[in-house]
């Protein structure tokens, strides 16, 4: 065993490292420590899906107004059937709403919602946006919605959301003309429309640019029919199937997902899912952009083909997933490299081939059987207060894989270390949290809202489902002589076979009234209870 200790750049204290080795050099053990037995691999099928959605450029975004307006179907079909990267904007967090199993309203609810829609997307295979805008509660008409939401602010992080995630469709789900709906539900449409028509001009909200985003026109906007249409339908799509890799039809796996809505009382839907994989027709009406006859992607090259220097990754992802073998995914490796190379060689910068980038990554790395989990001493630290991470890694193929730095990143500064041992399996870091390491707070929580929006000081984070962890550690390892990154988030151990708990920063001293009314006669004086609480003892 052997020790090192270099100083911590942003916390004046020091970072101290201590790498154990295992008795066998230049490959890892197939066998894995500590908290890496708990890590599920991704089975054969799974990857061969993974490889064959790498295959598509093919994008959708998914607009409604809270959490359970979604189509969970429509998600899981276009995400696990298709391949597309798939996302669904919910423009408010669901603060206004009721809550079916607790006492939790307001932020707090909104806290839970966001929650169970990521849930839901883990399921179904989409990703989570929001914006800004506030669930008041129920609103009676769309203008009303749009005065409360701030319709410029609001449009504006819709713009922000197509620009970052660049879809080729948009799909309302419910109608920007008034109707008998809840005036968000129409408010939802009125938004994703405009922000459709001005996500492309160049002169429509140009601060955004300063963020590394550009300019981005969308094909079409749909309405997803039945919330408010007119009956005249202009594309019909079947929706229906069955999911490869889990062997269950997507109605099933959409049921699941929308159980995830539990403060809504959706729990008891997991079992109601046809398990057939029957035909479902969905209809979408055209709001605007170019029109659409036998599908939704109607006129839209969604391969490789359409991408700048990107003619030979295509027909070169066509062959890994020919040549995928199910029971042995390390013989794709070469191929899989190869096509990494050319990627490679793609400009940086376009956000839809930086998520191609990662996700040939993940394949890469499940293919080598290459498990990287970094576990934290607690699940709670305070500024100023040691923290100690352990990164265990195990290879389960046969490839020669090497560690050859780390990286570890938290607030206000980082740590690299490199030039270890090809036989290192373990690293151990102790380092110092910074005094000055915020507390984890969400982020659209930090400042005092509107009436109608939260107010949100790093525009970065807008649009982003939750705060981005407060600690990463980055692994580089050199695979054939590529070199393959692996970011992890240190997690608590909870219960054994339980997922671990995320790390947070925590202030060494909370206050709470003891009561959550007082009453006060005009110009009286009066005593409030304020319960303090220590987060450690002896504070």
């Amino acid at each position: 065993m052997c020790t090192a200790s270099v100083p911590s750049p942003s916390s004046g204290g020091r970072v101290f490292i201590r790498w154990s080795r295992s008795a066998r050099a230049a490959v890892f053990a197939a066998t894995a420590v500590s908290l890496s037995a708990a890590v599920d691999q991704p089975s054969g099928a799974a990857i061969r899906q993974d490889l064959r959605s790498f295959g598509n450029v093919a994008t959708v975004l998914h607009v409604a107004a809270h959490p359970d307006d979604e189509n969970t179907q429509l998600i899981t079909y276009l995400a696990r059937g298709r391949g597309y990267r798939m996302g669904y904007l919910s423009v408010t967090r669901g603060d206004g709403g009721q809550n079916e199993i607790g006492p939790e309203f307001g932020e707090r609810l909104g806290l839970a919602r966001t929650q169970e829609l990521l849930a839901a997307r883990n399921l179904d295979g989409g990703r989570q946006f929001f914006t800004r805008a506030l669930d008041y509660g129920y609103s009676k008409s769309v203008n009303e919605a749009m005065h409360l939401w701030d319709r410029a602010q609001v449009v504006g992080d819709t713009v922000r959301v197509i620009r970052r995630f660049r879809p080729d469709v948009i799909v309302t789900r419910f109608s920007p003309k008034p109707s008998g709906t809840h005036g968000h539900h129409t408010g939802s449409a009125v938004v994703a429309l405009e922000a459709f028509k001005l996500a492309g001009d160049p002169a429509a909200y140009p601060e955004q640019f300063a963020e590394g985003l550009t300019p981005w026109q969308p094909k079409r906007i749909l309405m997803n029919s039945g919330f408010g249409g007119s009956g005249e339908v202009d594309v019909k799509m079947d929706v229906g199937g069955m999911d490869p890799v889990l062997n269950e039809s997507f109605a099933a796996i959409a049921t699941r997902s929308r159980a995830q809505h539990i403060t809504q009382g959706f729990g008891n839907f997991a079992g109601r899912g046809g398990s057939t994989g029957g035909p479902r027709l969905e209809s979408f009406n055209l709001l605007a952009g170019a029109p659409a006859k036998d599908d939704i992607m109607d006129g839209i090259d969604t391969t490789w083909a359409r991408v700048p220097g990107g003619a030979e990754i295509g027909p070169l992802a066509a062959a890994a997933l020919a040549g995928f073998q199910v029971a042995e995914p390390a013989a794709s490796v070469p191929a899989l490299l190869a096509l990494r190379a050319k990627l490679a060689a793609l400009s940086p910068g376009d956000p839809v081939i930086d998520d191609k980038r990662h996700q040939l990554d993940r394949i890469l790395q499940a293919c080598l059987g290459l498990s990287v989990v970094t576990t934290a001493s607690a699940a709670e630290v305070e500024p100023g207060e040691k923290l100690t991470l352990t990164t265990t890694v195990s290879v389960s193929s046969k490839i020669p894989v090497r560690w050859m730095s780390t990286h570890v990143s938290y607030p206000g500064g980082g740590l690299s270390v490199d030039g270890f041992e090809s036989s290192r399996t373990t690293g151990e870091f102790t380092l110092d949290v910074p005094a000055a390491t915020p507390i984890s707070h969400p982020y659209w929580l930090r400042e005092e809202p509107t009436a109608g929006m939260f107010r949100v000081a790093d525009a970065k984070l807008i649009g982003q489902p939750e705060n981005p962890p407060p600690f990463t550690v980055d692994c580089t390892f050199d695979v054939v002589d590529q070199k393959l990154v692996v970011i992890s988030e240190p997690l608590a151990p909870t219960k054994p076979g339980k997922p671990g708990r995320r790390l947070v920063v925590i202030s060494p001293v909370s206050l709470r009234f003891a009561s959550g009314v007082a009453l006060f006669a005009p110009k009286a004086a009066k005593t409030i209870e304020v319960e303090v609480t220590a987060a450690r003892a002896g504070a």
